[in-house]
């Protein structure tokens, strides 16, 4: 039994080992272009609905301070 569980272990380390190494090497140009536009997409967003968001910021620490008594 012990022997069948290091095993798999071995199996279960060389299957991440493998996954870690795939995307090590895998090429970056496609991630930085897909990065870049969904930080332009989030900042878009929080431009657009600004006021709306810092209301909703204001809200939340207003109720927390509410509940911490402060």
């Amino acid at each position: 039994m012990k022997r069948s569980l290091q095993m798999k272990k071995m199996q279960m380390k060389q299957a991440l080992n493998a996954g870690l190494n795939a995307f090590l090497n895998e090429e970056g140009d496609t991630n930085f272009v897909s990065i870049i536009l969904i930080m332009v997409i989030v900042i878009a967003i929080a431009f657009i609905f600004q006021e709306q968001l810092t209301t909703a910021v204001e809200n939340v620490f207003g109720q927390l301070f509410e509940f911490i008594g402060g």
